[in-house]
């Protein structure tokens, strides 16, 4: 039931009010929640790890891209920025495993994958936005 409402409010505007109006990567992850056949734990999971691993490839992508058209300069900012967050990343799922850990029940299990897929959705979305700055003025 509290998975259901978390879904939920997944899925709702207000929960994807931050996102992209035409996000792929979103779409397949909620068709692919809503699926009958993924309905388990494991289900859930699985669909939550596809989708980081689609956001992961994106964001590997944009990352590309800008560090090719940025300045010198201005690449070795932004790599300097990638790296801090990779340790962002580690550190706030190091930080976020030992919550869960204090959690019982399966339904914190796709929970914490949906909050890993987040964090990593984010800065695909970020990389991405900044990559179409780099296209206004040509």
């Amino acid at each position: 039931m509290m998975l259901s409402a978390l879904l939920l409010l997944a899925v709702s505007p207000e929960g994807a009010a931050a996102l992209p109006e035409h996000d792929p990567t979103e779409a397949a992850l909620q068709r692919c929640i809503a699926a009958p056949a993924n309905a388990s734990t494991a289900g859930q999971t699985e669909c939550e790890a596809q989708a980081s691993s689609d956001y992961d490839r994106r964001l590997n992508v944009a990352y590309t891209s800008l560090t090719r058209r940025l300045s010198a300069a201005a690449a070795t900012r932004l790599r300097t920025a990638q790296r801090a967050w990779l340790s962002f990343r580690s550190a706030d799922g190091e930080a976020r495993s030992a919550l869960y850990a204090t959690r019982k029940g399966t339904m914190y299990v796709p929970m914490q994958a949906g909050a890993a897929t987040n964090i990593i959705r984010d800065r695909a979305l970020q990389l991405e936005n900044d990559l179409r700055v780099m296209t206004i003025d040509g």
